[in-house]
């Protein structure tokens, strides 16, 4: 499964204009007629700049990766394997030296993402453009042009409020409103 992100706009706007402004912000606003059921009127747009936006800010809280290891289990395992005390010791330790490396790293990451979304939801430009911009993403199970997906109506949201725990919380299909 891959995720990917998505504006949508249900007014026409000049998608150059605004593709201009998200390029500077490392989005791509490439416009993507996904199938989408209960959604006629809106244009979708395809954020990524890359194969897709896997490990995204975007619906991290609902990510199965951030949880803490069991350390009890991890022992037990190496327990059975029948190593030292020292060596259980040791390779715990490394464990979770990985483990918090690992997530000191996709916090950095998390908080650059979340800059770039916030800096480009409120750029003045974008304001003069359009009154209102959607965003949500979905996890597809195969390729895009086959997935059918069905919009959630989220909430309408100011662009001033938009933060990292806003975007992490976004869930799957959720369509967000914010208000420019």
């Amino acid at each position: 499964m891959c995720q990917f992100n998505f504006l949508v706009t249900k007014e026409k706007s000049n998608n150059s204009e605004i593709k201009e402004i998200a390029s500077e912000f490392g989005l791509n606003y490439a416009e993507y007629n996904l199938d989408i059921i209960n959604s006629n009127e809106i244009q979708t747009f395809l954020t990524t700049t890359k194969d897709c936006d896997c490990g995204s800010v975007l619906g991290k809280i609902y990510s199965d990766d951030l949880a803490e290891p069991d350390w009890k289990k991890e022992q037990k395992k190496l327990e059975r394997k029948r190593f030292s005390k020292r060596r259980i010791e040791l390779l715990l330790e490394q464990k979770r030296k990985e483990f918090i490396e690992k997530n000191s790293s996709e916090l950095k990451a998390e908080n650059k993402e979340a800059e770039k979304w916030t800096e480009f939801l409120t750029d003045k430009r974008l304001k003069n453009k359009i009154n209102e911009i959607g965003i949500f993403y979905h996890q597809f199970s195969g390729e895009l042009q086959n997935e059918r997906i069905k919009i959630e109506n989220g909430k309408t949201n100011l662009a001033k409020n938009i933060n990292v725990d806003f975007l992490k919380n976004i869930k799957e299909n959720e369509l967000n409103w914010i208000k420019l």
